[in-house]
């Protein structure tokens, strides 16, 4: 997931910090593959990604700037929460190798046990930030590479629009702001991708807002920006989507009326599924750390998981998403939280709402976080050829959740209910994640913060950093 906040923060970043979110060649070029260093021969690269190593021996790098320091004060508690793996020789720098190393749709497929069958083909809408020029050609890479349908806007199965469904927001064409666009456009890239893994006969309706729809942020005044987040869910809905996927936060600032007053109201659509990534840095304390839209009741919030093979990605184990430190200190693990005056999720049991004085407790459900393929090549501030890179957050989770509810149908759906009653049915449709933890020491940090060892140790039944676990094949939705 990205704060909005903070990826506008970042904008001024020199690019040799922040460059592409890849450099490396487009598929289809042919040229010789460079000289590397053995971390970062693609194939130890790809065995490290199935295994789970990569984190020990590659950094991650943010997507914006600033740390682990939060510019904007309390308002504004999240940071830059999507980031890309750095080469090993050169941390500073993208990981540059020649083609997908990541984890790709079949090992997702795998790990959740899907069905071969395709389900339902409906829609999936995506809320985006920023203009996208080469998100449909990006698709078409990705979507290729891994043997899926195509889906393009030519057939109708691909729809790029702005915030009210008209004609998508132009590049903003200034230097800083360009750079701004550029990293915006790689959660896009990742958005559609994860989407089209999770459900390739999906149809996709991005809604795509100015970035400069962030600014209210600046005044602790959110209000303005959920406005412009509710019209775009409205309007995804209005094409047909089936679910939404929401990768981005806005946090409570001096408004904390948007988490129960019209903007939280006019995400209440049963019938469609509302996803929104939960946080990739931990336990966030209090209600100012609480961000919207996920801990809105009748939202699910996508928290993250890594899954790791030992047998070359013919099964995988699951644990919590944590990847330790990277750039800045930043201490890269899926996310949770408490409210301290939202009611409980729809369909949230009190014994978990108890953990959080009977209030909502996040996150809802999980997926796959960290070891992601991606592929984009829109880089006007950097102007680099794209490509290939290996992504990480629960950004990658969010759209990939909300592919499966619509590929199991959304018919009954109200926030996470679905999710909850399933884990309460011991049906074998979730699969509940044992082991990890989100915080740095564990319990003991949490302890140190006074909050209940669940929100930040896995462990049987619901927990914070992956709430009731992973899809076991679609019956969960």
């Amino acid at each position: 997931m990205r704060s909005i906040a903070r990826a506008m923060l970042g904008v001024a970043v020199a690019a040799t910090t922040l460059a592409a979110a890849v450099e490396v060649l487009p598929v289809g070029v042919a040229q010789a593959a460079p000289s590397v260093p053995g971390l970062d021969n693609p194939a130890v690269v790809h065995q490290a990604a199935l295994d789970g190593s990569l984190a020990k021996t590659h950094h991650a790098i943010s997507l914006c700037a600033g740390g682990s320091g939060n510019a904007a004060g309390k308002y504004l508690p999240a940071d830059c929460d999507m980031s890309l793996v750095a080469s090993a020789s050169d941390a500073t720098k993208p990981l540059a190798v020649s083609g997908p190393v990541g984890l790709g749709p079949a090992d997702f497929a795998r790990a959740f046990h899907l069905p071969d069958t395709p389900g339902k083909a409906g829609t999936v809408g995506i809320l985006a930030f920023g203009a996208t020029p080469t998100l449909a050609s990006d698709l078409a890479t990705y979507r290729s590479q891994y043997g899926l349908p195509a889906c393009t806007e030519a057939s109708g199965c691909l729809k790029i629009v702005g915030k009210d469904g008209g004609a998508p927001p132009a590049p903003l064409g200034l230097p800083i702001l360009n750079q701004a666009d550029e990293f915006l456009a790689m959660e896009s890239a990742l958005d559609v991708e994860m989407v089209s893994a999770s459900c390739p006969e999906c149809q996709i309706r991005v809604v795509e807002l100015s970035p400069l729809l962030v600014i209210p942020q600046y005044a602790y005044l959110p209000a303005v920006t959920a406005d412009a987040m509710d019209d775009g869910v409205d309007t995804a809905i209005g094409l047909g989507a089936n679910a939404v996927s929401i990768s981005y936060d806005i946090a409570n600032g001096i408004q904390p009326g948007i988490a129960t007053g019209t903007q939280a109201q006019r995400l209440h659509h049963p019938g469609v599924a509302i996803v929104a990534a939960a946080g990739d840095h931990g336990v966030q304390q209090g209600t100012m750390n609480q961000v919207w839209p996920q801990e809105v009741p009748w939202v699910t919030s996508a928290g993250g998981v890594q899954i790791t093979s030992t047998d070359g990605g013919n099964t995988f184990n699951k644990s919590v998403w944590d990847d330790g430190n990277g750039e800045g200190n930043l201490y890269w693990s899926a996310a949770s939280s408490c409210s301290d005056y939202i009611p409980p999720a729809v369909g949230q049991p009190a014994s978990v709402a108890a953990y959080c004085g009977g209030h909502r407790a996040s996150t809802d459900a999980s997926a796959v976080a960290t070891n992601v393929s991606i592929y984009d090549t829109y880089q006007p501030a950097t102007g680099g050829a794209g490509g290939w890179g290996v992504a990480m957050g629960t950004s990658a989770a969010s759209p990939y959740l909300a592919g499966l509810y619509v590929r199991a149908g959304t018919a009954g759906v109200d926030g996470p209910n679905t999710l909850y009653a399933a884990s309460a049915a011991g049906n074998g449709s979730i699969e509940n994640v044992t082991t990890g933890t989100n915080m740095p020491n564990g319990a003991a940090d949490c302890t140190k913060a006074n909050l209940p060892t669940v929100l930040c140790v896995a462990g049987p039944g619901w927990n914070g950093p992956t709430g009731v676990g992973v899809p076991d094949g679609l019956g969960a939705f």
